[in-house]
């Protein structure tokens, strides 16, 4: 099975699907592990927006948990940022993007936690973001 994210927004954003080869540190918007009946899927049971697009770092979905080793988990914060500034564009002051990981063939299991963070500063030294988490950034005035 593989991890994969999703994002769900209120306002429709570019995809940015794999060219050939997935290019390491960027982040793809668009179908990867996913197909259209899994966007259904996640889109009913998880988000409360109109758009829901798959979302990948390095070819997986992003996570930040304590199980992993340090250089994945940088490397996960790293494009859990780069999604963060990417949305960051799209949205007005008090709009907000929900994010939400997955193992695939999971899309209708049960959120396990929901949590609201801004979308700038999020961060929080060794903080956990687990699967199965409804993660909403929200834009606020700076």
């Amino acid at each position: 099975m593989s991890l994969t994210s999703y994002i769900g927004s209120n306002v429709s954003i570019e995809e940015k699907g794999y060219e050939e080869e997935p290019v390491e540190g960027e982040i793809f918007v668009g179908p990867s592990f996913s197909d259209e009946g899994s966007l259904d899927e996640v889109k009913e049971a998880q988000f409360s927006t109109t758009y829901v697009y798959e979302v990948t770092f390095n070819s997986w979905g992003m996570e930040l948990s304590p199980y992993q080793d340090e250089k994945f988990y940088e490397e996960n914060k790293t494009g859990l940022h780069q999604v963060c500034e990417m949305m960051d564009s799209y949205l007005d002051v008090g709009e907000f993007f929900e994010f939400y990981t997955c193992w695939v063939g999971d899309e209708f299991n049960s959120k396990e936690a929901e949590i609201t963070l801004p979308i700038r500063d999020w961060y929080t030294e060794g903080m956990e973001l687990r699967e199965q988490t409804l993660i909403r950034f929200v834009k606020n005035g700076s």
